[in-house]
């Protein structure tokens, strides 16, 4: 067997190989559809992205309540629609704690610490009060500690933002699944 057989052979198989991987590559981009589209059918009626619209947002307590709702709000419908029906009711409840990370022993003071943010949440039909969509979702979000008093509480509200938008993407992502027939 010459050198110029022994490489004819050895293409062949990878060729093939990579014609089936193309193939099938082929054959699977058929099933899958885009999330957001609006020919995607939700499960209670119309489009996922009709339904995200539908959702009333209530006000929700504390800081990171406020930020969450705002950020829920523009996620779903950006405000563009306010007088929308809506047939859906968003309502969550938000606890928060801190952990310390590193002390400065020297003078008894942390350095860092950690907000933890759980958003425990469910979506409910207006008329039924049937749940639609429910969940716990948690985000930590660290921050510097500061000897400077103003430039600590500044910190920490930062990470409550953060921790807000972060819930938020979450909580659209879960949403948007349980929504998808």
């Amino acid at each position: 067997m010459s050198s110029s057989e022994t490489a004819a052979q050895t293409i062949r198989p990878s060729s093939l190989a990579l014609a089936v991987a193309l193939s099938l590559a082929a054959l699977a981009g058929g099933c899958f559809r885009p999330l957001y589209a609006e020919s995607t059918a939700s499960t209670v009626g119309g489009s996922v992205r009709s339904a995200l619209r539908s959702i009333e947002f209530p006000e929700i307590k504390g800081l990171i309540g406020h930020y969450l709702r705002n950020e829920l709000v523009f996620e779903f419908d950006g405000g563009n629609e306010p007088d929308a029906a809506k047939t859906l009711k968003f309502d969550a409840s938000i606890a928060e704690s801190i952990e310390v990370v590193t002390v400065d022993y020297a003078n008894g003071r942390a350095d860092s610490a950690v907000l933890v943010a759980t958003a425990t949440w469910k979506v409910t039909r207006n008329g039924t009060g049937e749940v639609v969509s429910s969940g716990t979702n948690s985000v930590r979000e660290p921050y510097e500690r500061s000897s400077q008093r103003f430039a600590t509480v500044r910190a920490a509200r930062d990470a409550q933002v953060r921790a807000a938008k972060n819930l938020a993407g979450l909580i659209r992502g879960q949403i948007s699944a349980d929504l998808t027939s």
